[in-house]
């Protein structure tokens, strides 16, 4: 997020010590405790030098970048202007907080906050007055944006250059496998053809290695970027961008006459506005009244309704009710009919049932007597004609009751 020739003095500073530790880095790998291990492979070649020393370059800047976004934080964390009460104050106000904003120690002011806050100072001090403000604020936003872009201008340079080296080495490293081999020259010295596809293959690899590291901080430190402008421009919305009173300097006569129009437009406004509203009671009223007999009518004519169709509903139950009585009388008629039947059945019941018991209480009689005559006969020796007059008795006295009845009969044998 650097501008101007600072940040231009930055990026070259970062670049010198990009190469440095490039060198440093190349001379460790093939002349320190690296030199025997498989990182030593990929120092080798000139192109693969060149892909080191980029990416330590492109790493310083992100690096610088990265402090910057750490610094701009800071000042957004500061307070750059006294604290506002929310009401608008005169635009020539400006070159106090211009002053107030002067004070600051000179990291605050070449913030990306600080500078945004001093352009909107100055535009408003200058022109004396705020009523263009919003377009100079949205320019200022869209200038830091632009800048914001423009720097990683040489980042992206380097991450394109340094798989373009890959590919170059690639070429340089197959063209040199293959040239001037002949039979002889493979079944002798093999070892030159593998060892510059080795280069051809080692080559690539590291710029994809490096270009995908590189491109993965440069959207990290984007992102950083971007969100610390987002916090510029809320700071700005919140503290400047309605601070001031909107209007130019020769704006005092067009206010005033502006303010006796709307007087008259405000007078004329409430003088309609009563008629208005007497016209409108007055329809209201009338509106009333016929609300009020329509709403009588509705009444009588529902009360009408009502009792119509009421006695219509009750005429109908009567009817119902009175076919619903005469149904019930005839099967109340039809039950006692039934009782009278079952009444009638009972006291035959009843009568047979005495005749039973008559019939029984004379079969006793008989019982005994018989037992007197099987007495008597059993002393005579003729029990056999008494049995047989006993159950031709027994056969007549059944005759008689007319019923199914067996009457048993002791008999004692003699001793």
């Amino acid at each position: 997020m650097s501008q101007g020739p600072r940040g231009t003095l930055s990026t070259l500073a970062a670049l010198v010590f990009g190469i440095a530790a490039g060198a440093t880095l190349l001379w460790y790998v093939a002349n320190g405790p690296l030199k025997d291990t498989e990182w030593a492979r990929y120092a080798q070649h000139p192109v693969e030098h060149a892909e080191v020393i980029l990416f330590t370059c492109a790493l310083c800047v992100l690096l610088t970048k990265l402090g910057g976004v750490v610094r701009e934080r800071a000042a957004l964390r500061r307070e750059l202007l006294p604290p506002w009460d929310g009401k608008a104050m005169p635009a020539a106000q400006a070159g106090k907080l211009r002053e107030t904003l002067a004070s600051k120690p000179r990291r605050i002011q070449r913030s990306a906050a600080g500078r945004r806050v001093a352009g909107v100072l100055d535009f408003v001090q200058k022109r004396g007055a705020a009523h263009e403000l919003d377009d100079q604020l949205r320019t200022l936003s869209d200038n830091d944006a632009l800048a914001q872009e423009s720097s990683y201008s040489l980042l992206r340079f380097i991450t394109w250059a340094i798989p373009i080296l890959g590919f170059l080495g690639t070429v340089l490293g197959i063209t040199e496998a293959i040239y001037g081999v002949t039979p002889e020259v493979l079944e002798k010295s093999l070892d030159r053809v593998t060892g510059g596809l080795a280069t051809a293959f080692d080559t690539t690899a590291l710029a994809l290695f490096l270009t995908m590291i590189l491109m993965f901080f440069a959207y990290v430190i984007e992102k950083l970027e971007l969100n610390v402008l987002a916090g510029v421009d809320a700071y700005i919305e919140s503290e400047l961008a309605h601070r001031f009173e909107r209007g130019g300097p020769d704006s005092a006569q067009f206010i005033d006459a502006l303010r006796q129009n709307t007087g008259v437009l405000l007078a004329a406004t409430e003088k309609m506005m009563s008629q208005q509203t007497a016209i409108w009671m007055d329809s209201m009223r009338k509106a009333e009244s016929t609300w009020a007999q329509t709403g009588a009518q509705m009444r009588t004519e529902f009360a009408a309704t009502l009792q119509d169709a009421l006695a219509t509903t009750l005429s109908q139950h009567s009817q119902r009710l009175a076919q619903f009585e005469e149904k019930i009388l005839a099967r109340q008629q039809e039950l006692i009919q039934g009782i009278a039947k079952s009444a009638d059945s009972l006291r035959q019941q009843t009568e047979l049932m005495a005749l039973l018991q008559d019939g029984e209480a004379n079969l006793v009689r008989m019982q005994e007597s018989l037992n007197q005559n099987v007495a008597a006969l059993a002393q005579i020796g003729a029990f056999e004609q008494a049995v047989y007059s006993l159950n031709a008795a027994i056969h007549l006295l059944t005759a008689k009751l007319q019923t199914p009845a067996t009457v048993p009969i002791a008999v004692k044998k003699a001793a």
